[in-house]
């Protein structure tokens, strides 16, 4: 698969801790992780620990993985990946941080002039990778292939209030919510399916320059509003770019861990 790249990333610790030590249990699991941290990944595998890394997905020769920890590089290649570092604050995966430098990859905005190569481009969460490619390439016949929720959420509503029990994606909600109803404004709607953005599968070709656009609109308004919970923004601001959007039902779009 020459035309294909896969994309993939993790930002912060190898593995996460709390970000607040306030009880028994959440120090034993800092303590926990602090520990996995310090030892060697085939040592984990060995163990049976769940690695952030995953294998890279099977057929594919370029397999870009985008991290700012320098410390996963040797897990990184040696599961299949081409190294990409990214500069950032080292902090906890599911910062508000991390998580908005992991909407770089998604979001297409990592500045890699070897994508100009690529028909497709395939962008996965670390946490669930497909190694059904060629799949995802024969079901997006309109530029961008993307799933539902698992969840039925018939409207973005019902994603933020979703969002609302994790602390990274509440503290900007007002904000967000601001956006939301400055949006409506436009004509856009709220009654739009929550799509999943796990796994976005973008064929560039003719419709290279609005998949660009619709990315570049998600990312700059996930970074103005520091909001991390794209599902929400991508909800809401894909809307004039149906016809270049195909969602599918989350059974058809199957990755490792099932989620």
């Amino acid at each position: 698969m020459n035309n294909v790249a896969v994309l993939s990333c993790w930002f912060g610790f190898r593995f996460n801790k709390p970000q607040k030590v306030n009880s028994f249990n959440s120090c034993k699991i800092w303590i926990y992780a602090t520990i996995k941290n310090f030892l060697p990944f085939k040592f984990l595998d060995m163990l049976g620990f769940t690695s952030i890394i995953p294998q890279a997905p099977k057929g594919v020769g370029s397999c870009y993985f985008y991290s700012n920890n320098k410390n996963l590089k040797t897990e990184i290649l040696f599961k299949g990946w081409l190294f990409c570092f990214v500069e950032g604050e080292l902090s906890n995966g599911e910062s508000i941080v991390s998580s908005l430098l992991a909407k770089k990859v998604k979001f297409l905005q990592v500045d890699d002039t070897n994508f100009s190569y690529f028909e497709h481009i395939i962008y996965m969460d670390s946490r669930r990778i497909t190694d059904d490619i060629n799949h995802l390439i024969k079901m997006n016949q309109k530029g961008i292939l993307i799933r539902y929720e698992a969840k039925l959420k018939p409207t973005i509503w019902h994603e933020v209030d979703e969002a609302k029990g994790q602390e990274r994606y509440a503290k900007n909600m007002d904000k967000t919510i601001d956006f939301i109803n400055d949006k409506l404004i436009e004509d856009y709607i709220t009654n739009n399916r929550v799509m999943n953005t796990g796994i976005i599968a973008y064929s560039m070709g003719r419709k290279g320059k609005q998949i660009r656009a619709l990315c570049d609109e998600v990312y700059n308004a996930c970074m103005k509003l520091e909001q991390p919970e794209c599902q929400i923004i991508w909800c809401l601001l894909s809307q004039p770019y149906i016809d270049i959007l195909h969602a599918v039902e989350f059974s058809e779009m199957k990755s490792r861990s099932g989620l």
